[in-house]
């Protein structure tokens, strides 16, 4: 969908929505102690962090139902599930430290019509500068960026190793190494 004054399923238009997220804004970006996971990262401290959201061209609109089936067909029932709305965004990550100087495209799930989250699994093409050289040679770097708390945006970067299912479920781990606020 691109027509920006059309109505999607979350009952504002695509112009609306996107100002959940487009624009540039900045914070304090609070790097964490980080040298038994990870070897060349900043080392624990304070510095600022600048975080540009570009409009996308598109949107996509997710309705779903899902059936339910049971082997005993009067139990089998449709459950309708929450609608959202999914863009492929452009990110442009800077920290005033040097060490995040990074623009990468992910996408971005819309549950409201006031609020994102952003998840992207990072690979050393994404990270510019910073060098990810974990402990662990299977663990990921995640980048989580949430829109719309009441806190404002918040960002993270999230080391996982392991077993994990991402929120911290699991034999896995996950461990900020840096956080973030923006204003």
């Amino acid at each position: 969908m691109t027509d920006k004054d059309e109505p999607l399923v979350l009952g504002v238009t695509f112009g609306e929505l996107m100002t959940v997220v487009v624009g540039e804004r900045s914070g304090p970006l609070q790097w964490e102690a980080s040298e038994s996971y990870v070897r060349g990262f900043p080392p624990s401290g304070e510095t600022r962090i600048t975080v540009t959201v570009y409009e996308p061209s598109m949107v996509q609109e997710i309705d779903l139902e899902r059936a339910e089936s049971s082997r005993f067909p009067w139990l089998n029932e449709r459950i309708d599930c929450s609608d959202w709305v999914e863009a492929d965004l452009e990110i442009d990550l800077r920290s005033d430290d040097g060490a995040l100087d990074t623009t990468l495209m992910t996408g971005a799930k819309f549950i409201t019509s006031t609020s994102a989250s952003i998840y992207a699994d990072l690979t050393e093409e994404d990270l510019g500068d910073l060098i990810f050289d974990p402990v662990d040679p299977d663990a990921t770097l995640r980048l989580q960026l949430s829109y719309g708390t009441a806190d404002g945006p918040l960002g993270a970067l999230v080391l996982r190793s392991g077993s994990s299912d991402g929120e911290g479920n699991g034999v896995g781990m996950s461990v900020e190494l840096a956080t973030w606020t923006l204003e």
